[in-house]
């Protein structure tokens, strides 16, 4: 069986940085989710160790996406900024300091995108934005409704890119309530659990990905246990 071989960035020679963007305003309801969120999915995505083929991954929030030229009227390029933004095998300090991701650039899309659905964006998410990262051909779109469902019908919404068009990864259900869908892409399983709470699993053995706080609260508790006995 031949190993692969781990893929290297891009490289690029010199990237001129975009004009500054104000950070987009965010209903408060958004920001728990989507920061708890980040933090499982830097745990699940760790370079080397869940991803021995992919040492370079970026994963940010408000990191806008551009595309086509520079609007004559505005001076402004036409982009959009994903919640959450997911690539491998890319030059993230590059994407940093850029503060942008250009395709082009990077010689492909974002593997992955995610929207957190909040009272003044899920229209747009399901619609708009859909519509432009399928024509910039991202390989996978993921909606995560805290609500469990009253904005986007459903708690998670996987849709992946085939033959240039989304269609919908299979809903599952778990036991109590519990239900998900697996990105094929990302080889993880993302679980709405209820109470705005969303988890990462291992596809195969259904191992969570633990946010580093709970780690540290089971192992002290499983210390405590220890001790006690």
């Amino acid at each position: 069986m031949t190993t692969p071989q781990a893929k290297s960035p891009p490289v690029v020679e010199q990237w001129e940085p975009y004009p500054h963007l104000e950070k987009e305003e965010k209903d408060m309801q958004q920001g728990p989710p989507e920061e708890d969120l980040i933090v499982k999915l830097r745990s699940a995505l760790t370079p080397g160790r869940h991803y021995p083929h992919h040492p370079h991954v970026l994963i940010g929030t408000e990191i806008p996406i551009y595309y086509g030229e520079r609007d004559p009227a505005t001076r402004r390029f036409p982009h959009i900024r994903p919640d959450i933004l997911i690539a491998l095998d890319v030059d993230a300090e590059a994407i940093w300091r850029r503060v942008g991701y250009d395709p082009i650039q990077n010689g492909k899309p974002p593997d992955a995108v995610v929207e957190i659905a909040s009272p003044s964006t899920y229209r747009n998410d399901a619609s708009r934005k859909r519509d432009i990262y399928q024509m910039l051909e991202v390989p996978e779109y993921w909606r995560f409704d805290p609500t469990g469902g009253r904005m986007f019908g459903q708690a998670v919404i996987g849709e992946q890119l085939i033959e240039g068009r989304y269609q919908r990864l299979p809903l599952l259900h778990y036991p109590g309530s519990v239900v998900g869908s697996t990105s094929p892409r990302l080889n993880l399983n993302f679980r709405y659990q209820g109470n705005q709470l969303f988890t990462i699993h291992d596809p195969e053995t259904g191992r969570e990905y633990e946010h580093p706080e709970q780690r540290a609260a089971r192992l002290e508790e499983e210390i405590r246990r220890l001790r006690g006995s």
